[in-house]
């Protein structure tokens, strides 16, 4: 019997595909001519190129990959969304660790100068965090809630995610389905993430990721941490923390066949966006019909708290902050989607984090334009 030998090519073969446009990225810290160099970018079109680039940075370098192939080269050069292909959801588990955090600061603090710089200083900080993940089993939380995540998973959607521990303190979980249309992934993967939190209160689930899926890069199967040089390996529900630290210490690539991981996740997510837009159309609706006319006054230094007149305006604040004298609103102008409060309005003025528009309306020139903003909406 002939046995076919399974090499990470191979393995990204099954995983990414023969063919595909991706852009692999490995950041650096390095600083080059008193500017800092964002690291390295390539466009990635098989399996082959995207090794050569592993082979290349493993180890020195984080390796990250986009999560979708962008379908064209064009959409890729633009970073244009609209032909990707979405066949997989990303889920990102990672624990917060103060004192971890901290060797990372002093690391990419000393690695700017060089990666020899002070070498035995940099030596020392990595086998501090290796120590933390190794004896200290940081990792473990964000293991063991992945572990449960994909146990809840398989029971919803008839099949585990693929997990993979990340070579830090946390670690990665991936499904496949069957490549969607007309889905605003964005929108749907961050909802089924929060609506995660709610049921199952997980702390090391970085929502972020799911809010921004579109545009997340993740770390590279097999490809080395650039602090602790352990590799990003796979992990089943039943291998103990020291299995998966000693799998990460002596990789051995295993066999990945893709059709083990398709789940019914994709149709979940075809169900809930056409809802979930239903929903944010409804609220666009219900923020129109309760946005009252702008205040009249003559006199421009009329507005002497700008909270009380957004209050009369928008009605009750999203958030308040008292100690710190300001509210936050959902932003009430047009063309700025915003979900997440992002206009904040202290008492003399408003800014939003989001667009970026801001004024004092006791100033006329701010209040004309913002009189013109808010005419748009009606």
């Amino acid at each position: 019997m002939t046995s076919t030998k399974i090499t990470i090519q191979s393995f990204y073969k099954e995983f990414y595909g023969h063919n595909f446009l991706r852009h692999f990225r490995a950041p650096t810290n390095l600083k080059i001519r008193k500017k800092r160099h964002s690291g390295n970018q390539h466009i990635i079109k098989n399996p082959k190129i995207l090794w050569l680039q592993v082979y290349k940075w493993s180890g020195l370098c984080p390796c990250y990959i986009h999560i979708y192939n962008h379908g064209l080269i064009g959409n890729l050069k633009r970073q244009n969304c609209s032909g990707m292909v979405y066949d997989r959801a990303f889920f990102d588990f990672d624990i917060k660790h103060h004192h971890s955090h901290k060797l990372k600061k002093e690391l990419q603090h000393l690695r700017r100068h060089g990666l020899k710089y002070k070498q035995e200083q940099q030596n020392e900080l990595k086998e501090q965090l290796r120590n933390l993940i190794i004896k200290d089993h940081i990792a473990e939380l964000a293991i063991n809630e992945a572990k449960d995540f994909a146990i809840r998973f398989k029971e919803s959607f008839g099949s585990y995610p693929i997990l993979f521990f990340s070579g830090g303190k946390g670690c990665h979980a991936y499904t496949f389905f069957s490549p969607l249309k007309n889905v605003d992934i964005n929108r749907a993967l961050s909802s089924f993430g929060e609506n995660l939190l709610k049921a199952y209160k997980y702390k090391t689930l970085d929502l972020s990721v799911l809010k921004d899926a579109k545009s997340r890069l993740s770390r590279i199967p097999y490809s080395k941490h650039q602090y602790t040089l352990l590799n990003v390996v796979p992990f089943s529900i039943h291998d103990s923390y020291e299995d998966i630290i000693s799998k990460s210490l002596n990789p051995v690539v295993e066999l990945f066949q893709k059709e083990n991981y398709l789940s019914s996740f994709g149709s979940h997510l075809e169900t809930i966006d056409p809802i979930l837009k239903q929903n944010e159309d409804l609220k666009k609706i219900n923020k129109k019909a309760n946005m009252a006319k702008p205040l009249k006054f003559n006199s421009f230094s009329g507005v002497n708290d700008h909270r009380a007149y957004f209050k009369k305006l928008l009605g009750s604040p999203k958030s308040e902050h008292p100690d710190k004298e300001y509210v936050m609103y959902c932003c009430p102008f047009p063309k700025h989607e915003d979900n997440n409060p992002s206009f904040k309005v202290h008492k003399t003025g408003y800014e939003c984090y989001g667009c970026g528009k801001n004024g004092n309306l006791a100033r006329k020139k701010d209040y004309l334009e913002f009189k013109e903003w808010m005419d748009e909406i009606k």
